[in-house]
């Protein structure tokens, strides 16, 4: 008996092969976005997180900025902790935290899934960087759009803050080892390398699979953008910001992209927090209407 499984495997396979000239051009494409306009604007900022988390810059944070996050969003020192960490590191790096936490019961599970629902931040450097300056040319651009994305989770945290139940323990992911900067220097790095090359690993695969819909189904352009976005947010946010259509539509439609995340990232904190049954439905849902609500103050600015 043939199980669903291996059917759609077969039909993986046959696409691919019947399809090998859009799979290598997506692979070119893919690569060449990545090494143009992503690995340069992440790369050093990933290295440069790590090596803040493991000296426990968080930490001083977590003291200056954790009791007033506590008490805005009603969530327990842990969470508040994980918060910091996320904007340090960028998601799907909350997803780690948060099971991290579920692991050791430091929070309690409806906690942990409306805290996992306001934490999707994207590195500072890939805003910044790599959409300000390196698609838009201008760093305000990378700022305001920065800023939508912590209005957005932000605004998630509060609409939710009536449904937590607060616990008090606080871990801060101490560590107890110590290590010499240049051996911590060196794990960053490898670090750095696995997370760039796991992200060219989801723009190369989304892209194939959208570049084969393309091929079969005719979309328009800023369609075509917007369905790309939401799959694998990278290659959205570039093809709409080559666009020929109005700035403020071009950015309203890049901070919606932005602050939705994208399929792949989404999934990415899915399958590490998957031993845990969070309502996925209900997270995707408020992540849509808030980004396209906390996107749409760009489309009455100049």
């Amino acid at each position: 008996m043939i199980n669903k499984k291996n059917i759609l495997l077969s039909f993986v396979l046959v696409t691919f092969v019947m399809n090998a000239k859009v799979v290598i051009s997506s692979t070119i494409e893919a690569s060449n976005l990545f090494i143009n306009k992503v690995f340069m604007s992440i790369f050093p900022f990933i290295i440069l997180s790590d090596i803040l988390i493991y000296f426990k810059y968080h930490v001083f944070l977590g003291k200056v900025f954790g009791r007033f996050l506590g008490r805005v969003f009603n969530i327990s020192n842990e969470s508040a902790s994980i918060i910091i960490l996320s904007m340090l590191s960028s998601h799907p790096s909350n997803a780690l935290f948060i099971k991290k936490s579920l692991d050791n019961k430091s929070i309690g599970f409806s906690e942990a899934e409306n805290v996992f629902c306001y934490t999707f931040f994207p590195s500072i450097m890939f805003v910044v960087g790599m959409i300000g300056i390196n698609l838009f040319g201008d760093i305000k651009i990378g700022l305001i759009l920065l800023l939508l994305n912590y209005l957005c989770n932000f605004s998630i945290g509060l609409f939710l803050r009536k449904n937590n139940y607060v616990s008090y323990h606080v871990s801060y992911y101490d560590k107890d080892d110590y290590k010499s900067f240049f051996i911590v220097l060196k794990e960053s790095i490898l670090k750095a390398i696995n997370t760039s090359f796991l992200i060219l690993g989801n723009i190369t695969i989304f892209l194939i699979i959208i570049n084969i819909i393309n091929h079969y189904i005719y979309m328009p352009d800023i369609i075509k953008g917007i369905f790309s976005g939401l799959f694998e947010m990278t290659s959205g946010i570039v093809y709409i910001s080559r666009l020929d259509i109005c700035m403020n539509v071009k950015l309203f439609l890049v901070s919606f992209l932005l602050n939705f995340s994208g399929l792949a990232i989404f999934f990415q904190g899915a399958s590490i927090i998957s031993p845990y049954k969070l309502s996925y439905k209900k997270i995707l849902v408020l992540k849509l209407i808030f980004s396209l609500i906390c996107s749409s103050v760009l489309l009455f600015f100049n």
